[in-house]
């Protein structure tokens, strides 16, 4: 899943019905819904092989992902319930990742998903309604940044989307040059 995390995220910050004071910040919840996705990046850039995602989206790396986000989000807001909301976001990345990809359960362990990217259409469409339904819940929920809850933010977020699926489609799945064989 790619765009679909914001979908998540956007869905758990329209769901948190604490105070306005008290609630996550909408960044903290966007960066732990995509932390797996970001240490993978890192890797990518530092030229690292991390096959099958197993030092980003394992279930020990993302609870030590889990672990790291929520702390520093603690120690940002001073909350345990947004501490726990970001663990919980973290870990909540796997699952999806099992629909559209595949991945590592954990070093030397199987490999599992679905592994939907490779038809870029059937991604979109099980991305879409995780897309749309979280930005809506956002959307309806009081206190939230205009930017955010936008027509314009919903369809850059569909672009995004969409330009993945494609070039997907075109190209095939990405592989970091590192683990290509």
């Amino acid at each position: 899943m790619i765009v679909g995390h914001v979908g998540i995220a956007f869905g758990a910050r329209a769901l948190d019905r604490r105070e306005t004071d008290a609630r996550a910040p909408l960044l903290w919840l966007l960066a732990a819904s995509v932390a797996p996705d970001m240490l993978d990046g890192a890797y990518a850039l530092g030229q690292y092989c991390n096959p099958e995602g197993v030092f980003s989206h394992s279930l020990p790396a993302a609870a030590i992902l889990a672990a790291m986000f929520s702390l520093a989000a603690f120690f940002h807001t001073r909350s345990a319930a947004t501490a726990l909301l970001v663990a919980g976001l973290v870990m909540l990345h796997l699952p999806p990742d099992y629909l559209t990809g595949r991945k590592a359960l954990w070093p030397g362990g199987p490999v599992v998903g679905l592994y939907i990217y490779r038809w870029g259409w059937l991604d979109f469409l099980a991305e879409l309604p995780v897309i749309v339904a979280g930005w809506w819940m956002l959307r309806r929920a009081r206190f939230t940044p205009r930017w955010v809850v936008s027509g314009l933010a919903l369809a850059a977020m569909l672009a995004v989307q969409s330009s993945f699926d494609v070039t997907t489609q075109v190209n095939g799945p990405r592989v970091p040059r590192t683990c290509r064989r």
